[in-house]
């Protein structure tokens, strides 16, 4: 074999296996966003719905890249920044899940609402009383502990009254 054709062949043999391995990684999840304690840590029903709604969106994108990755003409970067992207995707869904149990637990909340829209951390707690000052730097404080200080929350309550 000629010596300039051995890197081009090792480079598709590469690039051929890493694809079979991202398909391979990409059929072993079923479910890639779902959270065992979702249903029943929840008592306000717009809460659930919006989950649920927010969950569904996640699982989009992600069985769209998969479907990019799976296609075979992506090159290797591409695939890269697919599979990151899932990544990305998946940990945002679960930190916004731990938040929300962080958040119950530390706080006493009946049920709260974490969504990440753009640069913005949407929290609603469905509580009977006001919050207070030092509920939103508390609330403020797990937030930014969890998402590393990137983006600006914006708190909100909700009574099961409404």
């Amino acid at each position: 074999m000629k010596k300039k054709l051995r890197l081009p062949i090792l480079l598709l043999a590469v690039v051929v296996m890493m694809s079979i391995f991202y398909i391979h990684e990409a059929n072993k999840t079923t479910d890639p966003v779902s959270s065992p304690s979702l249903g029943t840590s929840t008592t306000n029903p717009d809460f659930a719905e919006a989950r649920m709604k927010s969950i569904e969106e996640v699982t989009a994108l992600i069985e769209e890249a998969e479907a990019r990755i799976a296609s075979g003409t992506l090159t290797v970067a591409q695939v890269e920044e697919e599979n990151a992207k899932i990544t990305s995707l998946r940990q945002t869904k679960m930190d916004e899940i731990a938040l929300e149990e962080m958040i119950m637990a530390s706080l006493d909340f009946e049920d709260v609402l974490v969504l990440l829209q753009d640069e913005v951390l949407v929290i609603d707690v469905c509580t009977d009383t006001d919050l207070t000052k030092a509920n939103f730097i508390s609330i403020s404080r797990l937030a930014k502990e969890k998402f590393n200080s990137n983006y600006t929350v914006k708190l909100s309550s909700t009574s099961n009254n409404d």
